[in-house]
């Protein structure tokens, strides 16, 4: 029986770990979207206060992107993948989402 569970645990972990993985790489994808759109002749800073906050926004999504990079890295050869990798996971999506919101409010000021 124990034995039974030990497997179960195993494999919903190996589960929890791929849905992470699909969703951190999809995060990455859209990280790297915003980026190439906020480098777009469309949506130069037409205001110092737009250019200070297209520099901010830049400067969050190229952490964002490393940390995205470092996460899919540590998914791939999940060695120890412990809770605290998960909580990794929800805040770094919280935070792409809070940097995307950002840079709809950015696009939208700019045109």
């Amino acid at each position: 029986m124990l034995l039974k569970n030990n497997r179960e645990t195993h494999l919903n972990s190996e589960i929890e770990i791929g849905d992470s993985l699909v969703r951190v790489e999809r995060s990455y994808r859209n990280i790297v979207h915003l980026k190439s759109k906020l480098t777009s002749y469309s949506y130069e800073p037409r205001t110092y206060k737009l250019f200070e906050e297209l520099e901010d926004l830049k400067l969050h999504l190229e952490l964002l992107h490393l940390s995205h990079l470092e996460l899919i890295d540590t998914l791939k050869n999940p060695i120890n993948f412990v809770e605290a990798r998960l909580q990794q996971v929800n805040e770094l999506l919280d935070k792409s989402i809070v940097v995307e919101e950002g840079v709809a409010n950015y696009i939208s000021s700019a045109k």
